[in-house]
Parts: structure tokens; sequence; C-alpha cells
């Protein structure tokens, strides 16, 4: 018969264990985002030195490039959500897509904390479950 102590401990691991997993998951996904920022952010910034009719290949979604011609490197459309977008001069897009970059660098320090909080309790409480199931066999 397993002990009523085992069992909470058994519990309590593995709701740490599957707690963990969810913050890695999301710290896996901020990295994802804060990368393709950081690449964004260094495209606008590239773009001041495309000159006003050169052709470039530009993102046509799902994988796809279309070759285009460059009518304004000073402006650009960024995203500000709720699918709306608003025409921002290349500078002040950079800037904005920095400081939602900053943004998702702090939460993923803040998300790294706390993943190495919950290996820390997780690795106080498995060699407690292991000693309890040794001591009942």
């Amino acid at each position: 018969m397993v002990s009523k102590d085992l069992q909470k401990k058994y519990m309590q691991l593995q709701m740490l264990k599957k707690q963990l997993e969810a913050l890695i998951e999301q710290k896996t996904e901020l990295d994802q985002r804060a990368s393709e920022l950081a690449a964004t952010v260094h495209a606008i910034k590239e773009l001041g030195e495309i000159k006003k009719g050169e052709e470039i290949w530009s993102s046509f979604g799902g994988n796809t490039l279309i070759r285009s011609d460059i009518k304004d490197v000073d402006k650009v459309l960024i995203g500000v959500g709720a699918g709306v977008l608003l025409k921002k001069k290349r500078t002040e897009a950079a800037e904005l897509l920095k400081l939602r970059l900053d943004e998702l660098t702090s939460i993923d320090r803040e998300l790294t904390e706390e993943i190495g909080k919950y290996i820390e309790q997780i690795n106080i409480i498995e060699p407690e479950v292991q000693r309890l199931a040794e001591k009942e066999q």
C-alpha cells in the first residue's frame, strides 16, 4: 500500500513537471517571436540602404517571395494590434519594434527565473519521492 505522504509528494512532483513544461513551451514561443522581431528590426534598419526603384524579393506569405520594386524606403506599415496597421517613418517603426523586443526580453528573463525556481523545487522533491518509494518496498 502506497502511503499518503508518497502519493502527495508524487502528485506535487507531477504538477510541478507539467507547469515546468508549460513554462518552457511559453519561453520557446517567446524566443521565436523575439527572434522574428529582431530580424524585422534589422531589416527595417537596412531598408535605408536600398534606393528607390531597386528590385528586391518581398515576402508574399507562406514561404513565398515576389519580386518587387521599391517605391518608398522612408515609410513602413506596422501592426499595432487587432489587425490594425499604421504608416510610420522607418526610424519610428524600428524604435517601436525595438521597444517590443525589449518587453519580450524582460518577459523572457522573468520566465527563465521562474523556470529555474521550478527546477529547484523538482530537484528537492524528486529525491524525497524516490526515498519514500524505496522505503515502502
